[in-house]
């Protein structure tokens, strides 16, 4: 979804004329319907498309609008490479070319990089909705040397609207199956010669679509409400002024999860009719309140440069409940309640793009604060059965309440001493820890290029980054008689602390070559870093008595107990993750620039790569060894005629794992990455016809993803199934272009699939697959410009 200076008005509701490298412009008279080349700023500065040396896609802000897609994972589904669009506010599944940062904690950072207006989005449950956009870029591949910090797999870089100099706006209305609604719509209004403003907001409503056997209303509704005020000023010589402030809150039903495993002798329903009928005994809960204020300065100087200064400041709320077990017994409810602040300045400088040589130069200064409070609650009765299935081997076929156990069992699993048991029918275990993270870091970085020749480029960049962390943990000794069997092994006399700094030199090397007018080439390398972080769920022993490998700290754990304090422990460190990656690519325009090509092979390897292992409920973040990766993305735009426009795009992937900790997985090795199709594509055909009454516009949407592991054990039983999914839009736009109407039918038949797959727990949590997907919708929008 290109972006292109040069107004196309003729496809409002068209995906072909909006994916990929290029963007038809209808010519008038005879000439035919050519591609345009576009201009996308994904080197921080506005070039060409065809001469930027790295994998982009790029979507305008009326796809996001009339496509409905609100979310950035909803972006996943046309950029083949990238996937994990699960229906949560969580990065944990998100994957390009094949790596994810599985890890959901307040103590790391996800590895692909969200910014908006150039300011850094990524923490779950704070990233806003995608509405009144300019554009959306989707950049694959590690990003030190522009986008700043944490974007060891990718970038996306949302630009918001900004306000026109002319009295204008647009709001667009629409409706659809299952209860949707929604509303969108901006004005701008100048207020004097140099200032100018943009009100823009959206409301978006959908209900639920998901049947709950154990009683309730259908899961999966959401509300977003959202607005957003753009003020530029532009009365100071050589210099503009932009402040946008937004808001946002949403609310929705989370994950869903359906168990699939009845094998274990467990008294409670696995539903076995429709894949979206669940029995969820908790009403899952996904609320959000976002606030942003973006402050930029762009100043002209002399000899044409530019500095630009970006002031950040977010604020946010969330609260997260899921039925984490999928079904209708107390078994297992995670919840999450957090908030954070976040500050963040940047100064770059970059040239005009008059000369051989160019250059971005930049340093950039975050803060952030972020307080978050994590439970477990589970059912005593179901780990007490858990706990004498497991150690045990007893009571396999048959379910063992907590009263019912031996005194043997109760003293050595629980360390009773012979005390009785207090049993109370349905009594819950609550594993609660608070945590609070005071993160900082500062970074320098240059990207430059120089014309070696009149066909060829040479590119240099470099970062340096400097990230530190203090994470502190209090989680007491639950009260309950089982405590520390589920969520975490052990637990805090008062609040535990941990402190450290990462630093990083990465760089990155391209060379461009413009064979012809049709043909240009390139070659990168470059190396990519994510900090390192703090386990929220483990600890590690510092005791100077013991080691620090495995078996000196179970040996801690027996001799001294499962409660640790600030004088013995501290929150588990892992180290930071980096990665090497090569790219090839090759962009054309063919058949008398009618036929545009894009092409990229890849390959990479990351050391240190940090991933969460599932113990019982529980997800374990370490380090594993060397992780690779190789692909090839195509994406082809092709104008059959002048009224008939195909778009596609490829991709292959393979993914290798390897090194991972034995104690966690002793079967991963060699292993898929989770969430990595081996082949994924999105192919859409346009047809356009001009009438009397306006132009139709007909487009048909496919996009297939593979199958793919949801787990890094490649576990058959919850893999994820290949899916086919086909939309289809129509629209009629009047001949002055001051409104559109349009209907569309999404998911048009009704393919069934999952979004994230769990393995059965070999205590108390059966195996599950989350969030089946929406049904046929079928629905109509209305637009209206003035």
């Amino acid at each position: 979804m290109p972006v292109s200076d040069r107004p196309f008005k003729t496809s409002k509701y068209t995906l072909a004329s909006a994916i990929g490298a290029a963007v038809l412009t209808a010519s008038s008279g005879a000439a035919a319907a050519e591609i345009e080349e576009v201009t996308v700023t994904a080197q921080m500065r506005a070039e060409s498309l065809k001469d930027v040396p790295m994998a982009v896609s790029a979507f305008t802000g009326d796809t996001v609008k009339n496509s409905n897609l609100s979310d950035f994972k909803d972006l996943f589904s046309l950029t083949p490479g990238v996937s994990g669009e699960t229906t949560d506010s969580f990065f944990d599944s998100v994957s390009v070319r094949g790596v994810n940062n599985n890890s959901f904690g307040s103590g790391s950072d996800p590895a692909l990089g969200i910014f908006l207006d150039g300011v850094y989005q990524s923490r779950a449950g704070a990233t806003p909705s995608m509405y009144d956009m300019q554009r959306v870029e989707v950049v694959k591949g590690p990003q030190g040397t522009l986008f700043g910090r944490n974007t060891a797999s990718g970038a996306i870089s949302m630009v918001s609207r900004k306000p026109g100099d002319t009295v204008a706006g647009d709001i667009s209305i629409g409706a659809g199956q299952y209860g949707r609604t929604e509303v969108e719509g901006g004005l701008d209004m100048p207020l004097g010669e140099d200032l100018s403003v943009r009100f823009a907001g959206k409301h978006f409503q959908e209900d639920g679509h998901v049947e709950n056997l154990a009683g309730g209303r259908d899961l999966g509704a959401s509300e977003l409400n959202a607005m957003r005020m753009t003020a530029v000023y532009d009365g100071l010589q050589d210099t503009t002024v932009t402040l946008t402030a937004q808001y946002e809150d949403r609310i929705s039903d989370g994950t869903i999860y359906r168990a699939f495993d009845n094998d274990t002798g467990y008294n409670y329903p696995i539903p076995e009719g429709d894949y979206d009928q669940v029995y969820n005994d908790v009403q899952g809960k996904d609320e959000a309140e976002i606030g942003d204020v973006i402050l930029t300065v762009e100043h002209e100087l002399a000899g044409g440069s530019t500095f630009t200064s970006i002031t950040g400041y977010k604020t946010h709320n969330y609260t997260y409940v899921e039925d984490f077990d999928g079904t209708a017994e107390a078994i297992d409810t995670y919840v999450r309640d957090q908030g954070g602040d976040f500050f963040s300045q940047e100064f770059r400088l970059t040239s005009n793009n008059s000369g051989p040589f160019n250059y971005v130069l930049g340093a950039s200064y975050y803060e952030e604060e972020i307080d978050a409070y994590f439970a477990g609650v589970d059912s005593e009765d179901f780990i007490c059965d858990g706990i004498y299935a497991d150690e045990w081997e007893e009571g396999l076929d048959s379910f063992v309440r907590c009263d019912a156990l031996p005194q043997g069992v109760l003293d050595e699993a629980f360390g009773f001493e012979g005390e009785p048991w207090e049993y109370a029918p349905g009594q819950l275990s609550i594993e609660a820890a608070d945590t609070l993270g005071d993160y900082s870091g500062w970074g320098l970085f240059a990207n430059t290029t120089y014309d070696l020749g009149e066909a060829t480029t040479l590119g240099l960049g470099v970062r340096y980054t400097e990230d530190s962390k203090n994470y502190r943990v209090d989680s007491p000794w639950p009260d309950t008689w089982t405590g520390t069997w589920n969520y975490q092994p052990m637990y805090t006399d008062g609040p535990i602390t941990g402190d450290h700094t990462w630093d990083n030199l990465s760089g990155r090397a391209t060379l461009t070559r413009v064979f012809s007018d049709e043909l240009t080439a390139y070659a990168s390398v470059a190396t990519g870093y994510k900090s390192g972080g703090f386990d929220y769920l483990s600890y590690r022993i510092t005791d100077p008595a013991y080691g620090t490998d495995a078996d000196s700290q179970y040996a801690w754990l027996d001799e001294q107990g499962y409660e640790v304090n600030a004088n013995n422990a501290e929150p588990y460190r892992f180290d930071e993750e980096k990665v090497l990656s090569y790219e090839l690519g090759v962009k054309a325009r063919l058949l008398d620039n009618r036929l545009a090509l894009n092409a990229a092979a890849f390959q990479y390897t990351y050391d240190d790569l940090q991933q969460a292992f599932w113990v019982g409920a529980a997800a374990i973040t370490r380090n594993v060894g060397e992780t690779t990766g190789r692909g090839l993305e195509l994406d082809a735009r092709w104008l059959i005629t002048d009224n008939l426009d195909l778009y596609t795009g490829l991709a292959w992937l393979d993914t290798e794992f390897t090194d991972a900790p034995e104690a966690f997985c002793d079967a991963c090795n060699g292993n898929e990455m989770a969430f990595s199709p081996a082949f994924s594509s999105a192919t859409v055909l346009t047809y356009r016809h001009m009438t009397g009454l306006g132009e139709i516009s007909l487009s048909g949407e496919y996009t297939f993803t593979g199958e793919q592991w949801s787990d890094l054990e490649n576990t058959d039983a919850v893999k994820l199934d290949s899916r086919n999914v086909f939309n289809l839009r129509i629209a009629l736009t009047s001949p002055e272009d001051s409104w559109t109407a349009g209907l569309y039918a999404e998911n048009l038949t009704g393919e069934e699939y999952y979004h994230w797959g769990y393995a059965e727990a070999l205590y108390n949590l059966p195996a599950t697959r989350t969030d089946p997907s929406r049904g046929r919708v079928v629905g109509a929008n209305l637009d209206y410009r003035f």
